[in-house]
């Protein structure tokens, strides 16, 4: 055996050994937190104050973090957030996609969400009660974008056109198509929601 081969055989094996420590350290952390978040916050989350201001304050903050607030409206108790394109694989700041599943499904189709928060006083008059719904939508596109529909892309049978292809503006969408909740980033919200209301 040459020493650049023993050499190779030493780098492997240590190559392995990291990938077999970051694998397990990553699990293990991953298990701890499972089960931590393994119960599901209520949603309704019931709030025991009937301090309004205070759960209106912490429910605005709690959902900036995650999506742009479009309307908030007090008489009716409502909060409306603005659609929110998902945050993919190479963007994990965004906490909008809340499981690896969802981050690589917003990698490969256009995919938004948007929340409606509601706050209305809990029936047992023991405080408020807090109703977060994130809706997921699939956008419906005429064709994929700026895709060559049906044809090859070295054709060769074909003279060479000389014509430019102007680059302009893309196709508008048709419109979005719901997916339902997403139940996710619900829990997501209310556990934030959780934590910075001291429940």
């Amino acid at each position: 055996m040459t020493g650049d081969e023993s050499r190779r055989r030493w780098i492997t094996r240590l190559a392995q050994c990291l990938f077999a420590g970051g694998v397990s350290v990553h699990s293990g952390c991953s298990i701890a937190k499972r089960f931590r978040n393994d119960l599901p916050v209520p949603n309704p989350l019931v709030v025991p104050s009937i301090d309004f201001e205070t759960i209106w304050n912490t429910t605005i903050a709690v959902l900036d973090e995650y999506f742009d607030i479009a309307t908030e409206n007090r008489q009716q108790r409502r909060i409306v957030t603005q659609p929110k394109v998902g945050g993919t694989v190479l963007e994990p700041w965004n906490q909008d996609s809340g499981d690896f599943y969802e981050r690589v499904e917003s990698t490969l189709q256009t995919i938004r969400r948007y929340a409606i928060v509601t706050i209305e006083p809990d029936p047992t008059g023991m405080g408020q009660a807090v109703r977060v719904e994130v809706f997921k939508e699939l956008e419906d596109m005429v064709r994929p974008e700026r895709a060559p529909a049906g044809r090859a892309i070295f054709s060769n049978e074909f003279p060479v056109n000389r014509s430019r292809e102007v680059v302009g503006p893309v196709d508008l969408p048709q419109g979005w198509i719901p997916r339902g909740r997403d139940l996710i980033v619900e829990q997501s919200i209310l556990r934030r929601l959780q934590r910075k209301l001291l429940l």
